[in-house]
């Protein structure tokens, strides 16, 4: 039950990112539907060939991105916390007492299978177009967590029959379990564009970069807990490969069709208990809409993939959509859904304020089940 529970809790989390593990403060606030409409800083975190899609007048941008989210329906936080400091003070105390034996056991009833998972990312991109071969220095994280507390039942009897009694707080067997994923990337984006004829044009890319995972596997008595202590050796397994990226564009008038392969090569990461982590190739096509005021687009995924985790497999499609309420003022919404029916819907605001198109400030927030929310950040400055 426990490593089920757990594995939901995981799979929650990590999917109502958006699929936009990356927190960009513009893709973000329309659900991930970049892959063919965003532009050269911000599209090739999904698409490398978009880092050539680009205006003549572009030279330069620097750009960076943050979020996170996160769901503790449970105030499981707190609970630990009120539990863990209970347990100090019973260290401490000679004997243990009746009110103390029911505090005791409210606070685990309080915990009992009860989850709570977390999610940040970010990332860094330095881009300089040009009409040769466009380039861009790009650097991304992510780091997943989910917990969960179980209570072991024995324990109540443990604590009912040391009433009056010393008690040790470490003969407990109830724990509190974790586990996720930290995924560093650092890459150089390469692409150019083509003119096929009638004023259409057909875009390149690759990013090769080098993988760092980190695996994370928890597992301490209730008495013993330490959320410092989640990423500590004795946890985790720190990997590394290489991996590839790469994808292709074409644009006619204002329409715009992609393909983007993520991680060609398939690479397992073991963890701290004999377990793995998949980084699965993902393709993703896209059509997409680009006018003066109005960008739209739809994405999804050609194959479905297991995340770490789960025991379905899921496929995310896409939907954003921008609207231009000014030359500097940009509102966006979007939704994803999971053809495979493994995840739930989630959705997606994003508001964008770029005077001159040399700076620019983007928000987005999410939702999702759970009382699941979270929000992405782009600060941006391009020449």
């Amino acid at each position: 039950m426990k490593r089920t529970l757990l594995s939901l809790t995981l799979i929650a989390i990590s999917s109502q990112t958006l699929a936009t593990e990356l927190y960009n403060g513009r893709i973000s606030g329309m659900a991930g539907a970049g892959y063919v409409t965003a532009g050269y800083s911000d599209g090739l975190l999904f698409n490398p060939s978009l880092t050539a899609s680009h205006k003549e007048n572009d030279d330069f941008a620097i750009v960076i991105n943050g979020g996170g989210l996160g769901s503790d329906k449970d105030d499981l936080i707190d609970g630990l916390d009120d539990l863990v400091e209970f347990t100090d003070y019973l260290k401490n105390a000679s004997n243990l007492t009746l009110n103390d034996a029911n505090k005791l056991k409210a606070l685990m009833d309080n915990v009992d299978e009860k989850t709570l998972g977390a999610s940040v990312g970010g990332s860094l991109v330095v881009a300089i177009p040009n009409s040769y071969l466009s380039a861009a220095l790009v650097i991304k994280a992510t780091g997943t967590v989910g917990v969960l507390a179980d209570i072991d039942e024995d324990d109540y009897d443990l604590i009912d029959n040391s009433i009056s009694d010393p008690f040790e707080p470490e003969d407990l067997q109830s724990s509190v379990y974790g586990s996720g994923v930290i995924l560093r990337e650092t890459g150089i984006a390469l692409a150019k564009g083509f003119e096929v004829g009638g004023g259409q044009q057909l875009l390149v890319g690759i990013t090769p970069k080098r993988v760092k995972v980190e695996t994370i596997v928890y597992e301490a008595t209730v008495a013993d807990y330490d959320e410092d202590d989640l990423d500590a050796d004795d946890y985790t397994v720190e990997s590394s490969a290489s991996n590839l990226d790469a994808g292709v564009t074409y644009q006619t008038g204002k329409i715009r069709y992609g393909l983007a392969v993520q991680n060609i090569k398939s690479d397992s990461f073991k963890t701290i208990d004999g377990g793995t982590y998949e980084l699965d190739t993902r393709t993703t096509a896209a059509v997409g809409y680009v006018s003066e005021r109005f960008i739209a687009e739809a994405a999804f995924d050609l194959d479905a993939h297991t995340t770490f985790g789960l025991g379905a497999e899921s496929q995310i499609f896409r939907a954003g959509l921008e609207y231009s309420a000014l030359s500097w003022l940009q509102l966006r919404a979007g939704l994803q859904r999971d053809l495979e029916d493994a995840l739930p819907d989630a959705y997606s605001l994003g508001l964008g304020i770029s005077p001159y198109n040399v700076f620019n400030i983007d928000l987005a927030g999410y939702t999702g089940s759970d009382e699941t929310v979270g929000g992405a950040l782009q600060i941006g400055l391009r020449f």
